[in-house]
């Protein structure tokens, strides 16, 4: 079975690991990658590159990060509020978030 390893970025009031129905609304980039080695030096770069232009940082799972700004929100009429902006960073392997081993962790973050 050929393996699809993908890499996302994406921008929304949620942090990336909630999947709520709508999720891929989100998406604002999409980097499928031929091998696994392809995606995590994607996924590395990009964490790299996210981690130099954001305030806070939170990873979850190891594949799943989210980024955010002080001051960075969007007002929500519904609820009435602000809302803070998330941009998430996801590696996925057939679809579904791959969980990086301590060795791929390393290899990745540093």
């Amino acid at each position: 079975m050929v393996q699809k390893w993908e890499v996302i970025i994406m921008k929304g009031e949620n942090e990336p690991w909630w999947f709520f129905p709508d999720w891929k609304n989100d998406i604002l980039a999409t980097y499928v990658c031929s091998d696994k080695n392809s995606a995590f030096m994607k996924f590395g770069a990009l964490y790299k590159l996210f981690v130099s232009r954001f305030d806070h940082v939170k990873i979850k799972n190891t594949s799943m990060v989210a980024f955010w700004k002080d001051g960075d929100y969007v007002y929500c009429d519904p609820c009435d509020e602000d809302l803070q902006i998330y941009y998430g960073l996801l590696i996925l392997l057939n679809g579904e978030p791959y969980h990086l081993s301590k060795i791929e962790e390393q290899f990745i973050f540093g």
